[in-house]
């Protein structure tokens, strides 16, 4: 009898003790999500800030091979349509300089041991119309880069290339990027003919 507004008392205090930790870890998570949500409109902002621009690398002559060809395929053997094209170039001194160029390409930057860390190009074969006035065989790369449209406010500074979990503007809001990139390098093989030697 004596011991039971001892133990009113008790369970009192482990009740409130029991509530202050469940509306901690609420608000906990209401603050983490609120973070979440402000992190979210601020890269979707500086997405609709940026717009993506092609650079152009120094145009590659291409040297005609021993076989005939100005280059050859390699396709993987999963995807067929995908691949590596060799080719050469010359360069200053007439210096012959064999290169290649792939459709997807490893990044220079250490990555995380699971991620396989690479990015895809969009390469064509285009054949040289008989009209043009450029006949030249080369290879030209158009690099992709962002920049932004407003200069005064933020945008996306990362690589354009990077397969990250990107927004890309307000018409895509909702969306995940995934594992896509923001814009692919275009090259482009550009030869008197199509064909390629094996």
């Amino acid at each position: 009898m004596y011991n039971t507004p001892l133990r009113q008392r008790q369970r009192l205090r482990d009740w409130a003790i029991s509530i202050a930790i469940v509306a901690a870890l609420v608000a906990g998570v209401f603050l983490w999500l609120n973070h979440i949500k402000e992190q979210d409109a601020q890269e979707r902002a500086a997405m609709a800030n940026t717009k993506i621009v092609y650079v152009p690398d120094p145009v590659q002559k291409l040297v005609k091979r021993t076989d005939g060809s100005y280059y050859t395929a390699t396709p993987e053997a999963e995807t067929p349509y995908t691949g590596t094209y060799d080719y050469m170039t010359i360069e200053d001194h007439d210096v012959v300089v064999p290169r290649s160029v792939s459709v997807e390409e490893r990044r220079a930057e250490p990555s995380f041991l699971w991620h396989r860390s690479t990015f895809i190009n969009d390469i064509t074969v285009r054949v040289i119309d008989p009209h043009e006035a450029d006949q030249t065989p080369r290879v030209e790369r158009l690099r992709c880069t962002v920049e932004p449209v407003d200069a005064s406010k933020p945008s996306y500074t990362g690589d354009p290339h990077d397969r990250s979990r990107l927004k890309i503007g307000p018409d895509q809001e909702g969306t995940d990027a995934g594992s896509q990139q923001l814009c692919q390098d275009r090259i482009t093989i550009l030869v008197p003919d199509g064909s390629i030697q094996p």
